[in-house]
């Protein structure tokens, strides 16, 4: 599921852009760091994670993980709850205001923006940090409620 928040750092790109991701879990009071691209089509994403050769397809709804090159499957509740967060990956990637506000409570901070869930993901979602720079989103960090994060980066150099 966490995987899916690497999306939330795309500005409109239809070639990978690297990134580095942070996540923080509060169970184990642990960070562990993980490379790698990420790119959105007009109706997906797709990330490559470098260092643990896993890669994530989502695509009209449909989602594909894969670790080794083999397709791992997920349950029902695995699927939605992952779809859930790459349709909001998709939304913010698309930075249509209106629906981002239609869905989220906006604070704007000049560069920085915080997204509060409005819907059912506010169950497992608190918040959603957005650092702005002139040509899109440089930083995204995913706030859960069982206090884990993830802080995503994205590398200046396109792949």
């Amino acid at each position: 599921m966490k995987y899916i928040v690497l999306c939330l750092l795309l500005f409109s790109l239809s070639h990978a852009v690297g990134f580095t991701e942070l996540r923080y879990s509060d169970a184990f009071g642990k960070t562990k760091k993980l490379f790698g691209d990420i790119s959105f089509s007009k109706y997906g994403v797709t990330i490559n994670y470098k260092d643990v050769n896993k890669s994530i397809v989502y695509s009209d709804g449909e989602l594909e993980i894969y670790d080794n090159k083999k397709q791992i499957q997920l349950n029902e509740y695995q699927k939605e709850r992952m779809g859930a967060f790459f349709d909001i990956l998709i939304l913010i990637h698309s930075n249509d205001a209106r629906e981002i506000k239609e869905n989220f409570d906006v604070v704007d901070k000049g560069s920085v923006e915080t997204l509060f869930p409005k819907d059912d993901i506010k169950e497992y979602l608190k918040k959603i940090e957005l650092k702005r720079e002139e040509d899109g989103f440089s930083y995204i960090k995913l706030f859960f409620n069982n206090n884990d994060t993830i802080e995503i980066k994205l590398d200046n150099e396109v792949h």
